[in-house]
């Protein structure tokens, strides 16, 4: 549970980043709990213009997820879904280790990983081919050597795909949540019991091998074109792996045409 002490200096981090008004709406979210747009307009009194503003800001900055919440009625007349939104305090938390990041990865790796990272950390989400254009920009290098340093970074886990944009979250239902119970009466499972915050990322997290796939026929190249090649780090023995993931990556990418990347903190 997050304490007083915990979401003033998280406000605080929001305010210094990104001023009064998003961290308006990311303090209403960290004391409320997960809530509708509807919802946060009325707590905070600011407009829908305003609200929507400020959550798509902190969503760039993986600093809140949406989730659909998909409740089934009690009474068997269907299912009720709503679109959320969620602050995600640990990510917050993590954003005044960033300079201590940055040198990290500069002596595991080196400066280009380095200058690299550091545009996915200002930015908070960006595509490859920002990537290449943000590095021409500021002549740190050609489109072999970014994503040299991108490769590098993805093997060591430095940078991931980014999460669904709205993954969808159920209830247990009623059965579930009494077998739950019963075991954990009996003693045959010693749980503790997860977050609505730690469901959400969940859920909203590609799976393991996807997570870390650099399938380039998914993105653009500096030229606007798009690179044919099947996968920079794919050896030949996981040649089959990666053939399983590619349908899965094709469809990842398919509702958002693009594949967005980001730190992995």
């Amino acid at each position: 549970m997050v304490t007083q002490y915990g979401i003033k200096y998280a406000v605080n981090l929001i305010t210094a980043h990104f001023g009064d008004l998003v961290a308006k709406v990311c303090e209403c979210l960290l004391r409320k709990g997960p809530l509708t747009l509807q919802a946060i307009v009325r707590s905070t009194e600011l407009t829908s213009s305003q609200v929507k503003n400020s959550l798509l800001v902190l969503i760039q900055h993986n600093c809140v997820q949406a989730f659909i919440l998909d409740q089934t009625g009690e009474h068997g007349d269907g299912a009720k879904q709503s679109t959320q939104y969620i602050a995600l305090f640990d990510n917050i938390i993590q954003r005044w280790r960033f300079p201590k990041f940055l040198t990290m990865v500069s002596k595991k790796l080196d400066k280009q990983c380095a200058e690299l990272l550091e545009g996915l950390l200002q930015h908070g989400r960006l595509t490859l081919k920002q990537m290449f254009d943000r590095a021409k920009s500021g002549q740190n290098g050609g489109d072999d050597v970014v994503q040299e340093a991108f490769v590098k970074l993805l093997n060591a886990h430095f940078i991931e795909r980014c999460p669904a944009s709205e993954p969808v979250l159920t209830n247990p239902t009623k059965e579930e949540e009494a077998a739950r119970k019963r075991a954990a009466k009996s003693g045959k499972i010693l749980e503790v019991q997860e977050t609505l915050e730690q469901r959400v990322v969940e859920a909203a997290m590609p799976t393991e091998a996807l997570r870390f796939l650099f399938a380039t026929e998914t993105e653009p190249t500096a030229d606007g074109g798009k690179d044919k090649s099947n996968s920079s780090s794919v050896t030949p023995g996981e040649k089959r792996k990666h053939d399983a993931l590619e349908s899965e990556a094709e469809c990842g990418a398919t509702d958002e045409q693009v594949v967005l990347w980001r730190a992995n903190f």
